[in-house]
């Protein structure tokens, strides 16, 4: 695992980012799904326990993952914080080769007040992540009157390009009521937007993954019902996104269902007819896997899609009908 923090010129803004490492042992997440944490705190603090129990929970189900701690104070204006989430995802967009992050996959993650700062990148930001998780998530401009700063209401902001959003609650949350969730869903729903919306039954403000190791001790902040909405999330993430491949054929698989595409290349050249196949549109082919030896663990459909130079789609159609026509 990588690990950095960096600084975006102003005082107490960093971007913690846990990346992992890239290996040989992992062929299919070499570029992964990322998710960017803005924990909440009402704009005057950043919470602890709404940022890296999140962020490496998320990093264990196979994301990159990223914590942004925003400006925020009493004197801070809901645009400068708004101005360092969008600098934020901007990073990570940029700086994608470089954190092994899928450009195309970057969710937002925020939680009550950074709830409410997810959401506005994903309604207001020119420049929009491609998901949005929201716990128990700040909406209304009503909000503000509790925190004595002036909001935007994003139920308001709501457009049919806001990306989709996975929502949660607890129906008597009496920091941030209900109606906050319920509004924005109405909104989103209005505009034709995907979404996921979960109302516990049961449970306080600011539960974070809502387990013993972010209560702080405090029993009410232990919810074991709640606490699904983390399973739910990633299954959700994987619905809209996919999942990592796995399309692998084993030694066996090609014993019983023949070789193609998507066999090995390692084992397509132990087999004579697939041999000459393979050397025909790639006469170098064995000279290659002794350069780099592991690229035999790849099929072809995989070395086209990395290495189209090598593979191109007609070569990979015709090798596909030749081996098709030996079994």
């Amino acid at each position: 695992m990588r690990y950095f923090v960096k600084s975006f010129e102003k005082e107490n803004v960093t971007l913690t980012g846990y990346i992992h490492d890239v290996s040989n042992e992992l062929k299919n997440a070499q570029i992964r799904p990322a998710v960017l944490i803005f924990p909440g705190g009402g704009y005057f603090m950043c919470s602890d326990r709404e940022a890296e129990p999140v962020a490496l929970a998320y990093m264990a189900e196979g994301y990159q993952a990223f914590v942004l701690r925003y400006s925020v104070g009493e004197k801070v204006p809901f645009s400068q914080s708004y101005e360092d989430a969008c600098t934020a995802l901007a990073y990570l967009k940029e700086n994608s080769d470089e954190l092994h992050v899928d450009a195309k996959k970057i969710a937002i993650a925020g939680f009550s007040a950074g709830g409410h700062l997810a959401a506005a990148l994903g309604t207001m930001g020119k420049d929009k992540p491609t998901a949005m998780i929201l716990g128990y998530p700040v909406i209304l401009s009503s909000m503000g009157d509790g925190i004595y700063k002036e909001i935007p209401g994003l139920d308001e902001k709501v457009t049919a390009e806001t990306p989709p959003a996975f929502i949660f609650s607890t129906s008597n949350d009496i920091i941030v009521p209900v109606e906050n969730s319920l509004k924005f869903a109405e909104a989103l729903n209005k505009n034709g937007v995907e979404f996921e919306l979960h109302i516990f039954r049961n449970g306080v403000h600011g539960l974070s993954l809502a387990k013993p190791l972010t209560s702080n001790g405090e029993r009410s902040m232990v919810n074991p019902v709640v606490a699904e909405w983390f399973t739910d999330s990633v299954r959700w993430l994987k619905e809209i996104w996919g999942d990592f491949y796995a399309d692998h054929t084993s030694e066996l698989e090609m014993t019983v269902n023949g070789a193609g595409i998507d066999t090995p290349v390692k084992l397509l050249l132990q087999s004579e007819g697939c041999e000459a196949i393979l050397t025909e549109h790639i006469p170098n082919i064995r000279e290659m896997l002794k350069e780099n030896p592991m690229a035999g663990e790849f099929s072809l459909r995989i070395m086209n899609h990395y290495s189209p130079e090598i593979i191109t789609g007609d070569m990979l159609e015709e090798m596909e009908r030749k081996l098709a026509a030996l079994q």
